[in-house]
């Protein structure tokens, strides 16, 4: 298994036949030592510029350049409910046990996702197996550019042919996902136990009241994914433990966390997994399904604005600036808001109106 590190930084222990413990991160240094014993998935997802639209699915990036022997996962239609009228919805059983098969993957497998942006992405792909009961996988810190920062190779082309297995057996975990129902409930009435956590920047929580469809989920606090890492764009547990601290939330509570479409709300639970905080739920629709419901509110600005201004200052509002640095974190871009259905990865952004998920990327629909 991977050695127990949680809050301590990627893992750098060997794999044994356990179930993986302790941290959910990987060091490209590790991966570079047991890739041949792995299933690497990359999870990129593509940034439109000009006309094109917002987001797509990225294999031409990944044909372009990726980790050797990495199978490409499609999040567009692999793991994400197509059906839904919702971008990035979690798949069904029967989809992760098909796209697990043909991409080599077993019970027993190992994987190891990355992404080329800000992690979020591998992060959901990590959140939605184990929501389906597969605990052996794992997400490289500082996804594609830690890997080749450290001067290792890529490979172009298409993915190398895999022989299908039988895919893992999906065992739907309860608690990993919630609904609208219990997160407008949460909204009018706030538990304690259940803070609803907004893991979008802070410009984009506050809202702007000349931007149509911005704001966040009456009730909910702010926690920026992108405050969570440090400038290389790794995960920075002593940043996040700060952060949780400013923000005040109760060790014993059970956050919800949402954002656009349940990618920086993603990489949020893996950032709060890294300080030993597991027991969190993803709103699965966030701001793209509460926007689609005209009847509910939106929030502008906000009293309980969140720590992250205390402990990150002025860097903390577009977190771009601390964030980021590398192509991948222009994450900061990636992971929110007003940029998201424009410049960043994430769907559902600040600037879709109510009534509309704002994902104009989605194929074929939502424009």
């Amino acid at each position: 298994m991977v050695t127990d590190t949680t809050g301590a930084g990627a893992a750098t222990g060997p794999i044994d036949g356990g179930v993986p413990t302790g941290s959910a991160l990987v060091s490209a240094d590790w991966l570079r030592h047991h890739a041949a014993e792995v299933v690497i998935l990359d999870a990129s997802i593509r940034r439109g510029t000009g006309d094109e639209p917002p987001f797509a699915d990225g294999r031409a990036d990944f044909e372009q350049g990726h980790i050797p022997g990495a199978r490409f996962a499609d999040l567009f239609r692999q793991f994400s409910d197509g059906t839904s009228p919702f971008p990035f919805m979690r798949p069904t059983a029967d989809q992760i046990r098909s796209v697990t098969a043909e991409s080599g993957i077993t019970d027993e497998s190992v994987v190891v996702v990355y992404d080329r942006l800000s992690g979020a992405w591998a992060a959901r792909v990590w959140w939605v197996l184990r929501s389906y009961g597969f605990e052996r996988t794992f997400v490289l810190d500082g996804g594609l550019t830690a890997w080749t920062d450290a001067g290792l190779p890529v490979e172009t082309g298409a993915a190398q042919p895999v022989s299908v297995t039988a895919g893992v057996t999906p065992r739907d975990r309860p608690g990993f996902f919630t609904g609208l129902p219990e997160v407008r409930a949460l909204s009018e009435q706030p538990d304690p136990a259940r803070p609803v956590v907004c893991a979008l920047r802070l410009p984009d929580y506050l809202g702007d009241p000349d931007r149509p469809g911005s704001g966040h989920i009456p009730g909910s606090i702010n926690l920026p994914y992108p405050d969570t890492l440090d400038e290389h764009g790794r995960h920075d547990p002593a940043r996040t433990r700060d952060l949780v601290a400013a923000l005040g939330l109760p060790d014993a509570s059970t956050p919800v966390l949402y954002c656009g479409g349940g990618i920086n709300a993603a990489g949020l639970a893996l950032a709060l997994h890294e300080i030993g905080r597991g027991d969190v739920t993803v709103f699965d629709g966030s701001l793209s399904e509460w926007r689609a419901d005209p009847t509910l509110p939106l929030q502008i600005g906000a009293a309980e604005l969140s720590g992250a201004a205390e402990v990150s200052g002025a860097a903390e509002v577009s977190g771009a600036a601390e964030v980021s640095g590398a192509a991948e974190v222009s994450g900061a871009a990636e992971l929110s808001g007003a940029a998201e259905p424009g410049g960043v990865a994430e769907p559902g952004g600040a600037a879709a109106p109510p009534g509309r998920d704002g994902c104009a990327h989605r194929e074929p629909q939502r424009s």
